[in-house]
């Protein structure tokens, strides 16, 4: 026989539940906010080349091999997403700058005892520019949080997290649905 749960008990709960729901899971991809909309001409296309660098805010602390990994993570789901873009204008050449201003690996252990708990952050602007004469042709804020709890939100990592924040920026700047390539069922 299971034991009641009270009242408060069962709002926590659903609460907890609906703070995890609302996080979405490691492959949901977070949405663009565009501050300067990419039109549909200037997006990256199969012939042209993309520069990614990453830069972050004086107050987050992001270890120089993080922002590698995380520029070659853009870089290669850029070049993978391009490829479908094949009715394009001659060779171009861009630069895709994140500014990352918020990244928080969390804590696995808070995750595992509870949903809400130990919660991972990566947040940035993404700029895209159009060399060599460095035209802006793109702006947006991008969020992704991961607050799942229990095995699930112990076993995710930042990796996994920045995996699909990459996969968001390449299909933004691409113009393709942010879906992740991979079968997923969350």
């Amino acid at each position: 026989m299971l034991p009641q749960i009270g009242v408060h008990g069962r709002a926590f709960l659903v609460v907890s539940a609906l703070g995890a729901l609302i996080a979405g899971c490691a492959g949901t991809p977070p949405e663009p906010k565009f501050s300067h909309t990419i039109v549909a001409g200037s997006r990256v296309a199969s012939s042209d080349t993309a520069e990614v660098t990453i830069d972050a805010a004086d107050d987050v602390k992001m270890l120089p091999v993080e922002r590698d990994r995380v520029a070659q993570k853009v870089k290669a789901r850029i070049d993978a997403r391009k490829a479908a873009n094949t009715a394009t204008p001659p060779a171009r050449d861009f630069q895709v700058v994140v500014h990352v201003t918020r990244y928080e690996k969390g804590s696995k252990f808070a995750r595992a005892m509870l949903a809400g708990l130990g919660q991972i952050h990566f947040e940035g602007t993404i700029s895209v520019y159009q060399m060599p004469e460095r035209t802006l042709v793109g702006e947006f804020d991008m969020q992704k949080t991961f607050a799942w709890g229990g095995i699930y939100g112990a076993s995710t990592s930042i990796e996994e997290i920045e995996d699909t924040f990459a996969d968001a920026v390449a299909a933004t700047v691409t113009g393709q649905q942010r879906t992740t390539p991979k079968a997923s069922a969350t």
